[in-house]
């Protein structure tokens, strides 16, 4: 339930001008603060605590400076350690208003996972 409120916090912070940078940082807080670890960070010397891929970058993006754009379209993945176990979950959201074939795109790979 952690991870998957976590994975709310960061879908909230996502809008044009937000950098992933600042989405870590919310996702991280938020995580620390109810006593877990987010398990990315320090794994295999990732830099950060969640993985935020942008636009055409496939999976574990790591979080940076760059602000997003309008239309861009963003997954988070998110791993939360609490209590010995590991949560996972991950999700596609849209910094503005998305172009057309990146919205049908998004909505096709949602209903691949149903």
């Amino acid at each position: 339930a952690l991870a998957r409120e976590a994975l709310e916090v960061a879908g909230r912070a996502v809008a044009p001008g937000v950098t992933t940078d600042a989405i870590d940082a919310v996702v991280h807080d938020f995580i620390v603060a109810r006593g877990a670890y987010p398990s990315p960070l320090g794994y295999a010397g990732f830099p950060k605590s969640s993985s935020t891929s942008v636009n055409d970058i496939i999976a574990h993006g790591i979080p940076d400076d760059r602000p997003l754009e309008d239309g861009d379209i963003l997954n988070i993945d998110l791993t939360v350690f609490l209590g010995g176990c590991h949560g996972d979950t991950s999700s596609m959201f849209y910094a503005g208003t998305p172009e057309p074939r990146d919205l049908r795109l998004c909505r096709a790979t949602h209903r691949a996972t149903l």
